[in-house]
């Protein structure tokens, strides 16, 4: 019995310190975005109005926006090292065209985005770094892209941090070139995952200037004109506060063009969401994703730890006992011993 005590009381100290360094030390090895980034979402906007110049007037199509966001693995390894924690360097592009529109060089989309983002593994915001810019092709032009690397990219691009709160974060809004509040709403269900509903708003905002013919936009003025861009947009996210992804992301965008403060065109209405299979998609990786998360860093510490402690209090009440035990059938030998030399 004393020598299985001994067991349960070495097994015992070893499942509680398993228990507490897999919150110390595995959490933090596995709660990172990975490097390798190779992912792609869609994203629907039916009903959307639009300025065609082709025919220079407001028009209603659909919308469909493709996202593809690729890890570059050495560029993250580099910046790892240098910079001395651990960084990840996503590029990421995004077009939008008309469902089943021809992308390519010689046809460009109605509109596109091309950022190259570093940023922090763990918390998921935005460093200076490693040639971050960010780039768009104008609402009305040739669809050449305008690249900016002077701005820096500043807040959460693509996530949020693992263990998400229910508190305002910064969110980096590539049309404003800033990042501003987003903010928790409510806590909600995707799918039967628990999911974070949180949302930034953005106030008609002038971002930009647009040159074009007057006679694109009906101004009574010879030659070209320089408008204004103005920006608004309603931005929501559902994020699964684990791993502090996207599940489900909608924008409402607006932006219009103003000539001496009057409004002379919209460039861009539309609300426009992950479509279903997207947010499946997402719901059914993270989620299993969330659960291994989530026993590392809760379950297994907290269970483990206490099973241990049970574990090795039964240890040693068996070697206490072990040893009454022991002085017990001690005390009965010296008691033969008189008897047998009184006799």
């Amino acid at each position: 019995m004393k020598k299985f005590g001994w067991i349960l009381v070495g097994l015992g100290v070893f499942v509680a310190a398993v228990s507490l360094l897999s919150r110390l030390y595995m959490y933090d090895r596995i709660a990172v975005v990975p490097l390798d980034q190779d992912t792609v979402s869609v994203s629907q906007g039916p009903g959307a109005t639009i300025f065609d110049i082709a025919s220079r007037e407001e028009i209603t199509l659909d919308l469909v926006s493709t996202r593809n966001v690729v890890g570059d693995v050495a560029a993250s390894e580099d910046a790892s090292k240098d910079l001395d924690r651990d960084v990840a360097v996503w590029e990421t592009l995004v077009y939008t065209d008309e469902p089943g529109a021809t992308v390519d060089e010689d046809n460009p989309p109605r509109s596109s985005t091309h950022d190259r983002v570093a940023f922090d593994r763990h918390t998921g915001e935005a460093l200076d770094c490693c040639g971050s810019y960010t780039a768009s092709t104008a609402d009305i032009g040739s669809g050449e892209e305008i690249r900016d690397e002077d701005t820096p990219i500043t807040g959460q691009y693509f996530k949020l941090p693992f263990q998400s709160e229910k508190k305002t974060y910064q969110f980096w809004d590539g049309s404003l070139k800033d990042s501003t509040d987003l903010e928790y709403q409510a806590a909600e269900k995707i799918e039967g995952l628990q999911v974070y509903r949180y949302q930034q708003v953005i106030e008609p905002t002038t971002v930009g200037q647009l040159t074009a013919p007057a006679s694109f936009f009906g101004i009574d003025e010879d030659g070209d004109v320089e408008l204004d861009r103005v920006y608004s947009n309603t931005r929501t996210l559902w994020i699964e506060p684990e791993t502090g992804v996207i599940i489900r992301g909608q924008e409402e965008q607006n932006t219009v063009a103003e000539y001496q403060g009057e409004e002379v065109a919209t460039l861009t209405d539309v609300t426009i969401g992950y479509d279903d299979q997207t947010i499946s998609d997402n719901v059914e990786t993270y989620s299993a994703l969330a659960t291994q998360l989530k026993v590392v860093r809760f379950w297994l510490p907290v269970v483990g730890t206490i099973v241990g402690l049970l574990v090795l209090l039964a240890g040693v009440v068996l070697v206490a006992r072990g040893r009454r035990s022991g002085g017990a059938h001690a005390a009965d030998s010296d008691v033969d011993d008189r008897e047998r030399t009184s006799v």
